[in-house]
């Protein structure tokens, strides 16, 4: 049978490998899937293997199951040697297996762990459809399903048109004047009688309502403070923040002394960016640790987050005199001093943390963000590698040397460390704006926008993200999407030179030519 694309996936996940194969077919897009399309007698190995080679592209049912499958390493090896395109459709908030990393750590990612699925699906059509446009093969055109009513998108703001008043249609109805004295009368019983049973309902209360809320205690034969340690080094040992924050949250909840807890749930709260409620119990934590350096640390991060440089500054100088050695104080506050455009002294503080402990990851890291925001690549690269060899988990890092690249117009190389950096935090709206760019100055916008997509459901108020797909939107022709986008960026970011001047030519475009002129130089003064 002669098909477009082969689907990869666990038994376990049969369930959605039939939602994507359904899909894809009233596309139009013809689909190899087994056990359906293995023929009778014929060995199922070979069939496997035959389908793969004759596919234009190779879908995987990325999950948990299929991770450890043995049978999808081997069919995504062939696959790979065959030169046919993978594209992991990742179901599961999980990590790939370093095998499976190793075949796919360059590939279009599409992520769908987030309800609803036939969103994702819509978007793999639409994504299948731009391979194949690319790869040269005949494919029929997109047929996606139309979307489900939404509200109405909020457009661009103009100068509102005096309200239009529908024609006088009021029909006017005679009533005897007693017959409507009957009617006032009826309606204020009611309405007397219905005060009553609300009276009673409000101030007697339903016989069997409570409104206790339940208190946690600790198991049978377990003390409370038993229980709050037990709590705490559950929440150190979890690798999911929002599961690290609820196992903090008990052990406070039955013992709220211990300062500490507050430091490491107040460390939970900056690593999901909910910045206000690291700062509340950061506080507490100096309330009760007045002398703790990681704790001015971990607050200067805070209010640096916030854009709160002043008070950054504070902190982390605080948390210097208080440890003199504390390399970590001295690279973070020389961020605060490369923010502040104080190069010179950004760049003392990254190699006084380097030489208090040439093992910090993050210094080489900071220090390479400010090499590269001086043309000086080579440093900077260099600076990453070290980072990285010393942290392979440092996501910043990644994202960083992704991003030089990108400036290089490496697109593959860019690529290789977004996908890499992924990973280190799916929910992180950096990583997909900075992989979207990728896609975007590669020509692959629907892949573009989806990333954008990804990026500003993490944080709605992501003015780049919006920017970024506005501009996703001009080179498809959606100039409408587009200005809506460059308006949303704006109200978030008003000192986006570049998007009002996108702006401006869009309103230019569609002879609103009193609203480019302003654009135009609302850019200029701001550059």
């Amino acid at each position: 049978m002669a098909h477009d694309v082969f689907i990869s996936y666990s038994v376990k996940d049969k369930t959605t490998a039939d939602a994507i194969c359904a899909t894809l077919e009233a596309n139009g897009i013809r689909v190899w899937i087994a056990p359906r399309d293995v023929m009778p007698g014929s060995d199922w190995g070979e069939s496997i293997i035959e389908a793969i080679e004759q596919s234009k592209v190779m879908i995987l049912v990325f999950s948990a199951n299929s991770n450890a499958s043995p049978q999808i390493k081997r069919e995504i090896e062939r696959s790979v040697n065959k030169g046919v395109t993978v594209v992991p459709f990742r179901i599961d908030d999980v990590l790939p297996s370093k095998t499976l990393e190793y075949f796919i750590s360059t590939q279009h990612w599409l992520d769908a762990f987030t309800p609803p699925l036939e969103k994702h699906l819509d978007n793999l059509v639409a994504i299948l459809h731009s391979i194949f446009s690319k790869q040269g093969g005949e494919s029929v055109a997109p047929r996606l399903k139309h979307p489900p009513p939404q509200e109405k998108e909020e457009k661009a703001p103009v100068h509102p048109a005096p309200p239009v008043h529908p024609p006088d249609t009021t029909i006017t109805l005679r009533v005897p004047t007693k017959k409507i004295l009957e009617v006032v009368l009826a309606l204020v019983v009611g309405a007397a009688l219905a005060g009553g049973v609300v009276w009673l309902l409000v101030h007697k209360g339903p016989a069997t309502q409570t409104a206790a809320v339940k208190k946690l205690v600790p198991p049978d034969g377990v003390s409370t403070q038993e229980a709050s340690r037990e709590y705490f080094q559950k929440g150190k040992a979890a690798q999911d923040v929002d599961d690290k924050i609820d196992l903090f949250t008990k052990a406070i909840e039955l013992n709220p002394k211990p300062g500490y807890y507050y430091i490491r749930r107040g460390q939970a709260y900056l690593e999901k960016q909910e910045y206000d409620k690291a700062l509340t119990d950061l506080d507490k934590a100096v309330a009760s640790i007045p002398n703790s350096f990681a704790v001015y640390n971990l607050r200067g991060l805070a209010y640096d987050a916030l854009d709160r440089q002043s008070q950054a500054m504070t902190e982390f100088n605080k948390a210097i005199s208080l440890n003199p050695a504390y390399a970590e104080a001295f690279s973070n506050r020389g961020f605060v001093f490369y923010e502040n455009k104080e190069y010179d002294k950004a760049l003392q503080d990254y190699d006084k943390a380097i030489a208090l402990d040439p093992k910090l990851a993050n210094a080489y890291n900071n220090r390479g963000f400010l090499y590269a925001s001086q043309g000086k690549v080579e440093q900077a690269l260099k600076d990453y590698k070290q980072a990285i060899s010393l942290d392979p988990k440092l996501r910043d890092a990644y994202i960083n040397r992704g991003n030089l690249y990108l400036r290089q117009k490496q697109y593959d190389a860019a690529l290789i460390d977004f996908n890499k950096a992924l990973p280190l935090g799916w929910r992180h709206a950096i990583t997909y704006n900075a992989r979207g760019k990728v896609f975007a100055a590669k020509g692959d916008f629907e892949w573009a926008r989806n990333d954008f997509d990804q990026a500003i459901s993490l944080k709605p108020d992501y003015g780049e993200a919006y920017k970024n797909r506005g501009k996703v939107y001009m080179e498809t022709g959606e100039d409408e999407k587009a200005l809506n986008d460059f308006t949303k960026a704006i109200f978030f970011n008003t000192d986006l030179a570049e998007t009002y001047e996108l702006r401006g030519k869009l309103y230019k475009k569609r002879g609103d030519d009193e609203r480019a002129r302003y654009d135009f130089d609302k850019a200029k003064a701001i550059k």
